[in-house]
């Protein structure tokens, strides 16, 4: 039995008042409620003569669950070996209405629970009504205002097997694919501008493959950049800008204090 002057049960821990704490060993099947009181006040005020002596008629006990338990119930049927029972006076336990209530056999999940703890439960405080009107659901807005490219809508899988070369004005790339110039037209779409380039094909061997370079080594020109297919290969050929200078990779590689 657990006793504190200012309440009983998780929420005195912490509080003010006089603390006591004692062990009953029930060895007698017919114990009840009252007697474990009566003897726990017995000892209480014989060990505490310089403060105000406790009254047995003035306390209740409590379970863990704050549920207070009927002064002439069998201990052995209201708790089990090892529980903690609370003592706290009876003005702390009428002000806390904790005591279990009736459960319909028709209620559900959530009504049973409300039946059975009332205002602890869960539900009473997620789902108590409030009388106030829900909060107006906006119109759906519309997030795309263009219609989705080809791009967009298309699954991809990279080119990422290739081989280039820069000799003389143009950067040449190759590209393997075994039966590519029996694509039909417009299976294909080049874009390039100054630093970039995107080849995108269609439908090969039921896939749809891309490859692209955000940044490219140098500046080439657009205008005069060309895609062809061939046999079992497509060669995108880019223009140089500066025609003499060697490329020694396809993308840019950031360097020392580049952003």
């Amino acid at each position: 039995l657990h006793y504190e002057g200012g309440g009983g049960g998780a929420q005195a821990q912490g509080g003010g008042g006089d603390v006591a704490t004692q062990m009953f060993n029930v060895e007698w099947q017919e114990t009840t409620v009252a007697d474990l009181i009566q003897g726990f006040v017995a000892k209480y005020n014989v060990k505490h003569t310089d403060t105000t002596q406790l009254d047995p008629y003035d306390l209740c006990a409590r379970n863990d669950a704050a549920a207070v338990l009927a002064v002439d119930s069998k201990v052995t049927a209201v708790a089990s070996n090892g529980d903690d029972l609370w003592v706290v006076p009876l003005e702390v336990a009428m002000k806390e209405d904790n005591t279990k209530g009736s459960v319909s056999s028709d209620a559900n999940g959530v009504q049973r629970s409300n039946q059975k703890a009332k205002d602890k439960s869960y539900y009473y405080w997620s789902k108590k009504p409030t009388g106030e009107e829900p909060a107006p659901r906006e119109a759906p807005k519309q997030i795309r205002t263009r219609e989705a490219t080809r791009e967009e809508k298309e699954q991809f899988k990279t080119i990422a097997k290739y081989a280039f070369d820069s000799e003389g004005s143009f950067v040449s790339i190759y590209i393997t694919m075994p039966g590519v110039q029996d694509l039909p037209a417009g299976s294909h779409e080049f874009e390039c501008t100054e630093r970039s380039m995107s080849l995108r094909i269609y439908g090969y061997q039921g896939f749809n493959h891309r490859l692209q370079v955000p940044k490219l080594s140098e500046e080439i020109d657009p205008s005069k950049s060309v895609v062809k297919f061939k046999k079992d290969m497509v060669l995108v050929k880019l223009s140089k800008v500066k025609k003499d200078f060697h490329w020694y990779e396809l993308h840019k590689t950031k360097g020392i204090g580049e952003e």
